[in-house]
């Protein structure tokens, strides 16, 4: 097949034509086509920085998401999973696929028996055709001609002598391949009767004709058979979708209104290359040829048009650049089975050894490939709407870091706090997920401020270690690798940090401005160190996220949105426009099985493309990975923190009374103040006993334990001396001095007890 120029014109179309009617084999045609072999289509390993970093990033190696084939864990035959899906689909279609059968069979029993009868009539009137020489008249009539008008005779004469000498050789051949196999079968008889063995012959004359019978008869109908079509029955595809043939691809790119498919259909050539099939992903791969003035970009972004007009819901119809690169030249993925009618894939790793240091399978694409999430070098953020399966996608990646019991530390803070990560708390170094959200977001803020002093205590260690050119950094580069993170002497573990629903900790009025401020630090400085941080929200827009969080993170994942503006702020300015539409996700509406939740749109790498996934459904099987991870921590020694009952300590022993500082600064008939009153006039009466807010409420739990929530709603009590700042005057949080004077009482009564 030619290879297209840039002139349309110059395009050999003939040969195109030539394999329109037929599926052909995509290496063999790729190979016609471009003249050499084709490029394998495996990712190679990003070996060297992703990008130029912030300059506020400590420099190092960024490990890039790949989508590529299946990692060593998943490693199968080929044949395997196309048996796999055939099976499958075979029990999806099992009614479809009978009544086919049923009909196919009975059709092909029908133009058997007139192929047995049309063979009798071959069969007669080529044998004596061939006996009679009959093509030989032909010839000779044809040798006579005609020279300048007239007949020539003898040119004819000796055509005839030709003919008339073969015929009796013909008839010679014919005599002895059926008189002498006759005659011998004769003299058998006469020999079997003359022995006395007739009574043989009678057994076994039955069977003989019956076999006769039948094996003529099979002859007869593989002799009447139509030969320019196939013998055996042809079995249909069983889907309740029309056939992906050319004339249908051809009809759903007219569809989209692209002027440069209808100009090169209305000069009688087709905008399709070739169509095959790919067992692996479980449908058919159709090619376009790249025609001047169509990009891939144009294509993508009429995918539902394409989906409409294959008459396919969206899931089913997936589009692509093509392995060559070359613009216009898009793969149109068409599925056999909707994947929101099929059950989807359980956990990759259950029962098998996890290292979150290199990428990990999180879910799978259209065909079939596993897709990767890097831990390395990375921070993510999550969006999607309430049932989506966001929170089942965060509990698959926490699943991952907890299953690494070696080198993986994993924290845990939920401001919704409806217990859905309470099954991993046993396994987390940090968990927080208190019902009142400023109770997280105070615990978040300490572990955050925690969390920034061991970043620098990282960096000395790999700038030292980067000094002495040590072999546990790769290149020299002063990044945590893998070794480095297991390595006991330094103890820097990766660290998975997840962040559900972080709209509500940026909003609260009391943390708020100092998650921002730790969050957007830690983003910064805390990849090359090993820190990956996964914020996850069900809202986007800039109100709940300040841009200078939300544009942080590399990894960037959109569940079902409810709009093109949530679409856009996750995957990119235009990306709805371009065709990766995340609100297109179906939600199991009334009426339909049809359900696409845990599907998603995933750029997994810093400037990545956007793949959609099908993730990974682990909530099954949740309680098991914990408990191999639990039993695996235990033997290994690396439970810590939250695991094993240290829940949160204050930064160093105070050497003054929370309880008391605050209780002096209360004054007169003053029966409540906001929490940011009460510091500003510890922080006015003892300067820097006390770094911060959140500093100071947790000094006042640790002196308390009874008193759960420190802080509740005071209303509107804002004294004259209180801090000026207006945005916060209207939703405060405080305390009430008849709980602080319990406190105290609780407190003094166990000292003297």
């Amino acid at each position: 097949m030619s290879t297209p120029n840039h002139d349309p014109n110059e395009f050999d179309w003939k040969a195109a034509e030539s394999d329109l009617g037929a599926v052909v084999d995509l290496e063999t045609a790729r190979q016609r086509r471009d003249g050499a072999a084709v490029v394998a289509s495996e990712v190679p390993a990003v070996s060297g920085p992703a990008g130029t970093a912030d300059s506020e990033v400590l420099e190092g190696e960024i490990v890039a998401a790949q989508v590529t084939d299946a990692p060593p864990e998943l490693k199968q035959w080929a044949w395997a999973v196309g048996w796999r899906h055939k099976a499958r689909r075979l029990w999806t279609y099992k009614w479809r696929y009978l009544w086919n059968t049923f009909v196919v069979l009975g059709a092909w029993s029908v133009r058997a028996s007139g192929w047995w009868f049309r063979g009798i009539g071959r069969s007669v009137s080529d044998f004596f055709n061939y006996v009679d020489d009959r093509q030989a008249l032909v010839i000779a009539d044809q040798a006579a001609g005609a020279i300048d008008g007239r007949a020539d005779v003898d040119a004819w004469l000796k055509a005839r002598a030709e003919r008339h000498r073969e015929v009796k050789d013909r008839r010679r051949v014919v005599r002895s391949r059926t008189i002498l196999p006759l005659a011998a079968l004769i003299a058998l008889v006469v020999l079997l009767l003359w022995l006395g063995r007739g009574d043989m012959i009678r057994s076994n004359l039955g069977h003989a004709t019956l076999t006769a019978w039948i094996g003529l008869g099979c002859w007869l109908v593989w002799y009447g058979r139509a030969r320019s079509a196939p013998f055996l029955p042809q079995f249909r595809e069983p889907s309740p979708y029309p056939p992906v043939t050319h004339d249908t691809i051809t009809g759903a790119l007219l569809a989209t209104g692209i002027s440069q498919f209808r100009d090169v259909v209305k000069a009688g050539h087709s905008p399709v290359d070739v169509i095959f099939r790919d067992d692996s992903a479980g449908g058919k791969i159709a090619e376009t040829h790249p025609i001047p003035g169509v990009t891939t970009q144009m294509v993508m972004a009429k995918s539902t048009v394409i989906a409409g007009a294959l008459k396919r819901p969206p899931a089913m119809v997936h589009l692509s650049q093509a392995p060559t690169g070359v613009p216009g030249h898009v793969e149109i993925l068409v599925l056999d089975i909707d994947p929101g009618q099929t059950k989807p894939k359980r956990f990759a790793y259950l029962g098998k050894p996890v290292n979150v240091g290199a990428p990990c399978t999180i879910g799978y694409d259209p065909r079939n490939r596993p897709v990767r999430w890097p831990l390395p070098g990375a921070n993510g953020i999550t969006t999607g709407t309430p049932g989506s399966g966001k929170t089942a996608y965060l509990i698959g990646l926490a699943c991952l870091a907890a299953a690494d019991v070696d080198g993986a530390q994993l924290a845990v803070f939920d401001f919704k706090g409806m217990g859905d990560y309470a099954e991993l708390e046993p396994v987390c170094f940090a968990y927080g997920a208190d019902a009142d959200p400023t109770e997280t977001g105070r615990m978040l803020v300490g572990f955050l401020t925690a969390l920034k002093r061991e970043i620098i205590r990282r960096r000395q260690v790999l700038t030292d270690l980067k000094k002495i050119g040590s072999e546990m950094l790769d290149n020299n580069a002063a990044a945590l690798t893998d070794r480095l993170a297991r390595s006991k002497k330094h103890n820097m573990p990766w660290i998975l940090v997840i962040i559900d629903e972080i709209h509500e900790g940026l909003g609260d009025p009391i943390y708020g401005k100092e998650i921002a401020g730790l969050l957007t630090d830690l983003m910064k400085i805390g990849r090359a160190c090993g820190i990956h941080v996964e914020i996850a929200s069900q809202r986007t827009d800039t109100d709940s996220i300040p841009t200078s969080i939300s544009s942080l993170p590399i990894v960037r994942v959109a569940f079902h949105q409810n709009g093109q503006p949530g679409n856009d702020m996750i995957l990119g300015t235009g990306a709805y426009k371009r065709g990766v539409d995340a609100t297109a996700f179906r939600r199991g509406a009334a009426g339909t099985a049809a359900d696409d939740r845990g599907s998603c749109w995933y750029i997994g790498s810093e400037g990545g493309e956007p793949v959609r996934v099908r993730t990974t459904f682990v909530l099954p099987d949740v309680k098991r990975i914990v408990a191999a991870a639990l039993a695996g921590r235990t033997k290994a020694g690396t439970l810590t923190g939250a695991a094993v009952g240290i829940v949160e300590q204050a930064d160093a022993a105070p050497a003054h009374s929370a309880l008391d500082d605050v209780r002096v600064v209360f004054l007169g008939e003053e029966i409540a103040l906001h929490g940011d009153v009460l510091f500003h006039r510890v922080e006015t009466r003892h300067p820097g006993r006390w770094k911060s807010q959140a500093a100071l409420m947790a000094a006042l739990k640790a002196e308390a334990p009874g008193w759960k929530s420190p802080t509740v709603d005071v209303g509107q009590v804002r004294p004259a001396d209180a801090p000026v700042d207006a945005g916060l005057e209207k939703t405060r949080k405080g305390i009430r001095l008849a709980h602080l004077e319990s406190a105290i009482t609780e407190r003094d009564s166990k000292r003297g007890g």
